[in-house]
């Protein structure tokens, strides 16, 4: 009989393409998860993966068995959250990722009443810009223009409007701005359509991958910037610039594999954030929740 201990280092190793990182996922020392994946490749008698200086490259046996290990995940979240559901409780983690200002909204307003109500579940909460890592524990993620990656889908959630704010006390620079970047996204480009919306003139004097850090540079009279009106305007700090056409209504994406859908914890979690999101993120809910939430049941 297969050990799961053991399935669930390979599931880790072609997760995080290596050992030590496998051990991290794991929350393991890297000798424990080493050993355990020599145990499983001497049992089934062949090599999983091959040991490259780019990584772990899993094999035609190791794709198999992680096909296998994948399934058994699967199958054992299901259980247990059917078990938690027969006692009328939510039980579990899940992980949430976004943009770190986006979360921390989230934690202040939605995140509360949602685990007040489900006393067994843990959010496990990640602000690292896509592409992040394939935990063991089932996760949503909410992006605005992030390529998904199968199993995952993108499905569009909700708009959230940006305009463009300036220090509401002290003098900022004439033509500065503060402007959003990431050099390493590959989807479509806020910040060119940010840049078409400046006027002639205007010079950008820093750049940020997070909504929150350009807040606080355009409180700080840097230069004024496009943010988020959620953040803009509960910000005593800032006022609305006035800058023609200047408004964008970008749309928020939640990002999750038809099989982690199934899972009652992620059906609370996502309900919990779609009942507020227009209030908490300033737009309008554009996703039918519990056709979302069921079509895959």
């Amino acid at each position: 009989m297969i050990d799961w201990d053991h399935l669930k280092v390979v599931l880790a190793v072609s997760r995080a393409g290596s050992l030590t990182g496998a051990a991290l996922l794991l929350e393991m020392d890297q000798t424990t998860a080493g050993r355990r994946l020599s145990a499983l490749e001497e049992q089934l008698e062949t090599r999983l993966f091959l040991r490259a200086k780019t990584g772990f490259l899993p094999t035609d046996d190791g794709l198999a068995a992680i096909d296998h290990a994948l399934r058994v995940e699967a199958e054992i979240a299901r259980m247990s959250d059917a078990l938690a559901e027969a006692r009328h409780c939510v039980s579990g983690v899940v992980r949430l990722s976004g943009n770190d200002w986006m979360l921390d909204r989230l934690a202040g307003t939605v995140l509360g009443d949602v685990l007040a109500e489900n006393e067994g579940m843990e959010i496990r909460m990640n602000g690292r810009l896509p592409p992040v890592p394939l935990f063991p524990d089932p996760g949503i993620a909410l992006w605005f223009d992030a390529e998904a990656h199968a199993p995952e889908r993108a499905h569009p959630f909700c708009t959230v409007p940006y305009a463009v704010y300036r220090a509401a006390n002290g003098p900022t620079t004439e033509g500065a701005w503060v402007q959003f970047r990431d050099d390493l996204a590959t989807g479509p480009s806020f910040r060119r359509q940010v840049t078409r919306r400046m006027p002639k003139g205007a010079r950008v004097r820093l750049t940020a991958t997070d909504a929150g850090t350009l807040l606080s540079a355009v409180a700080a009279g840097v230069g004024q910037g496009t943010l988020p009106v959620c953040l803009g305007d509960a910000d005593p700090r800032l006022v609305a610039a006035e800058v023609p056409d200047a408004r964008i209504d970008r749309v928020l994406h939640l990002y999750a594999s038809d099989e982690v859908l199934r899972l009652p914890r992620v059906r609370h979690l996502v309900k919990g954030i779609a009942a507020r999101a227009a209030e908490v993120l300033g737009g309008r809910l554009l996703a039918d929740v519990d056709r979302l939430t069921q079509a895959t049941t």
